[in-house]
């Protein structure tokens, strides 16, 4: 049962995260173009790589800040299914540079994000 805690806990800090940083990012950026989605995809995916590689190469976390933080927190602050929707209301407007643009900086972003926090955790 504490398992399940543990990653509601997480969960809860990751949605509140989520939420913050998409209403800053929108006040910052505007809504021209999905900025808060794409900031939070890619600061959750290096967060993931960083955490998980110093997890699992280094030991240096316990079962339980693992399900803290990569599942619980992660997986509640990222936000693919709203990448989804984003690209799709690009995509039904006609907008499909903004479409293509989102999709491209996301997934290449998200890529790159994860290999930089798995090398920063394997330098540290």
């Amino acid at each position: 049962m504490e398992k399940y805690a543990v990653i509601a806990v997480g969960a809860v800090l990751g949605a509140w995260s989520r939420h913050w940083l998409g209403e800053w990012s929108l006040q910052r950026w505007g809504s021209g173009f999905a900025y808060g989605t794409l900031l939070i995809n890619l600061l959750g995916s290096f967060v993931l790589g960083f955490f998980l590689a110093l997890h699992l190469d280094k030991g240096l976390f316990s079962n339980n800040l693992r399900l803290l933080v990569a599942v619980g927190w992660c997986a509640s602050f990222t936000t693919y299914s709203t990448f989804s929707w984003d690209t799709l209301r690009y995509l039904q407007e006609g907008r499909f540079q903004l479409a293509a643009w989102n999709m491209g900086l996301t997934l290449g972003g998200c890529l790159l994000a994860t290999w930089v926090g798995f090398l920063l955790a394997k330098w540290v």
